[in-house]
């Protein structure tokens, strides 16, 4: 017989949900040629119950910003152009564990797998951030 948890078991965790977005992106760096075609660059959207949020970080900066839409739109509407894929994801993050105790890099991929609270430390790439949460139970949306 299963056990079913209670609130006690899971006062760690937090649940949210998010859609990571996937794309070609324009990079002008000579390593972007490396990095897999239509995963060259990933950022994520949230409908928080009042507003669309965009989290889109940047090798220089991160910009989160509050999007001129709202709950009768859907996710196909707010991301205009996306020219690879979108996939939902809904994770209960650890708040107790120390997500990365090492120095990363702050790319795409690090940013996306902190909010999500994605703990793999051999993550590099969109590409490989990608199939990990298609594995993870990710609802692919568009994939072109």
């Amino acid at each position: 017989m299963l056990k079913q948890e209670s609130l006690l078991d899971t006062y760690h965790l937090s649940a949210t949900q998010w859609f990571i977005i996937f794309e070609h992106g324009d990079m002008p760096y000579a390593w972007a040629k490396f990095l897999k075609r239509g995963f060259r660059h990933c950022y994520a959207i949230q409908w928080d119950g009042f507003n669309w949020i965009r989290f889109l970080p940047r090798l220089g900066h991160t910009d989160i910003e509050i999007l001129p839409y709202n709950s009768t739109y859907n996710i196909m509407e707010v991301v205009q152009n996306i020219d690879s894929c979108i996939i939902h994801i809904k994770v209960k993050r650890d708040s107790t564990r120390v997500r990365a105790p090492w120095p990363t890099v702050s790319t795409c991929v690090e940013q996306i797998k902190a909010i999500l609270g994605v703990k793999k430390w051999f993550l590099f790439t969109p590409w490989q951030l990608f199939k990990y949460l298609e594995k993870q139970n990710g609802f692919t949306i568009l994939k072109t």
